[in-house]
């Protein structure tokens, strides 16, 4: 696994790094699947993890804590802050002992549950809050210091208005933080991200249907020293299933959204036979391209999901 720089900070990063979004949770049997993989993508030369502090309420980063615990000065740990969550969630973090072997006996998939069992997101970017929340992860990561912080998906009003930039200061002049970013949700956020010189990382969705990273946001952080991290590069697994097993209502909000990704699908698939180049590999592959990102995030929930995506990567 090859290395680079992420930006104008100290950090060396894996040019592929794990996001950590649906490490734990009650759908699966146990934990141990969870470690087992952390290590592996470890193992596997992976040494960027990008987490947040509401990622299976907490246990994603519990997990990452016990699994590489000992390897604290070889890995870089990204997480984030910024979403408060519903009481229901925060309740149902604290008896998810109880909970996983129920699901696994009712054999409830997480597609079966209502859409307000879960409750609604709320978002905070206050300092009070910022500062709690990056103890929490500490704790749950048996950590002195985070490696980068990132603000989670805060709207464009709100990273203009710059209210969080003092309690991220301050985090880092007390060594809870190395440096700190922002992952947005629209090019506008981040880009309005980039102005703040205190910036050093900037997470974007990059993948080969949804380029518009590429022509603005990464170059620019590019030019300014700061660290670009592409997220979602199988656009939700459209990249990397069969054609007879996906559903595009269930991807777009619009039928002419739907009739774009069939037609860009069908292009690339016809590129992949005539180059011989799977879209899988070609997936994998484009952000690397793209100036301005230092790593590209890979999303798995078990080993032989890690390894393939990594061995098609190779």
């Amino acid at each position: 696994m090859r290395l680079r720089d992420f930006g104008n900070t100290s950090l060396q990063v894996s040019e592929l790094g794990l996001g950590c979004a649906r490490i734990g949770g009650v759908f699966q049997s146990n934990a141990r699947g969870f470690l087992d993989l952390l290590s592996f993508a470890f193992d596997s030369g992976v040494n960027f993890f990008d987490t947040a502090d509401m990622y299976s309420q907490g246990e994603s980063e519990s997990l990452i804590g016990k699994a590489l615990r000992g390897k604290r000065d070889r890995v870089v740990i990204a997480s984030k802050a910024g979403y408060s969550l519903p009481s229901r969630r925060r309740w149902a973090g604290r008896i998810k002992p109880l909970l996983r072997p129920l699901v696994q006996l009712l054999k409830i998939r997480r597609d079966q549950l209502p859409s307000g069992s879960r409750g609604a997101l709320s978002q905070d970017f206050s300092p009070t809050y910022l500062q709690a929340a990056v103890e929490g992860s500490l704790r749950r990561l048996r950590t002195d210091y985070l490696d980068i912080l990132q603000l989670h998906s805060p709207p464009l009003d709100v990273v203009e208005r710059g209210e969080w930039l003092p309690a991220l200061e301050e985090l880092k002049r007390n060594g809870k933080i190395r440096y700190y970013g922002v992952a947005v949700d629209s090019i506008d956020a981040g880009l309005a991200a980039l102005r703040y010189p205190g910036v050093s990382s900037v997470q974007f969705t990059l993948n080969l249907l949804e380029r518009g990273g590429a022509d603005a946001l990464f170059p620019t952080a590019e030019r300014q020293g700061v660290g670009g991290i592409a997220r979602e590069c199988l656009a939700n697994g459209l990249l990397v299933k069969r054609p007879d097993e996906i559903d595009l209502k269930g991807y777009c909000s619009s039928p002419a959204q739907e009739l774009q990704r069939t037609e860009q699908l069908a292009a690339l698939r016809r590129e992949a036979a005539d180059t011989g180049r799977s879209v899988l590999r070609s997936a994998i592959a484009y952000p690397g391209s793209v100036p301005g990102v230092s790593v590209t995030l890979l999303g798995a929930r078990s080993i032989e999901q890690l390894a393939s995506l990594l061995e098609a990567a190779r």
